[in-house]
């Protein structure tokens, strides 16, 4: 597969596959405090570390034909964060995530990235999306409410804590 390859392109900004270039950034974003307060750690503590969830997260995005995304100023390619979609198999479709380096939250760009996901599973035909946040993180509410996602109540599983639930229907 050519990681190199932008999912969505416009004046503002791109979504591509991540690549092994994006390590020391995605090691960043994973070690930020909101990141680690909001979603948790991922065990990325190392730039390998990094390596390995970038390779896992290409070969999950193989596997599943959707993934998580790096977004870029388009530019510059000045890295923004990560949007995209995963499998929580415990939905019959997929799960939209996101999280921002500091110097991109609060300007638009997260909701675009995430307009451009949701676009793109409207269009091969995903009946509804799930997103999840951390019951502190408003944020994140906010911003999923004003792409139009409803707020289903708590989502519980071992793997992580609980979490507010929301789905935004695609198809009638």
């Amino acid at each position: 597969m050519n990681t190199n390859i932008a999912i969505f392109t416009n004046d503002k900004i791109t979504l591509r596959p991540l690549t092994f270039d994006d390590k020391h950034w995605v090691l960043a974003l994973q070690q930020d405090p909101l990141w680690l307060r909001y979603i948790g750690s991922k065990n990325v503590d190392t730039v390998d570390d990094a390596c390995d969830y970038i390779g896992k997260t290409n070969a999950q995005r193989e596997e599943w034909g959707y993934g998580l995304l790096a977004v870029e100023l388009t530019e510059t390619k000045q890295p923004l964060g990560v949007c995209g979609l995963f499998n929580r198999f415990a939905f019959e479709c997929p799960d939209l995530g996101f999280a921002m380096l500091p110097e991109a939250r609060g300007k638009g760009i997260c909701y675009e990235a995430c307009q451009c996901v949701i676009a793109w599973s409207a269009s091969k035909g995903y009946r509804f999306l799930t997103a999840m946040t951390h019951p502190e993180n408003m944020a994140s509410q906010k911003l999923l409410q004003r792409l139009g996602f409803n707020k289903q109540g708590f989502y519980f599983d071992k793997t992580f804590p609980k979490q507010h639930l929301f789905r935004l229907e695609l198809q009638p």
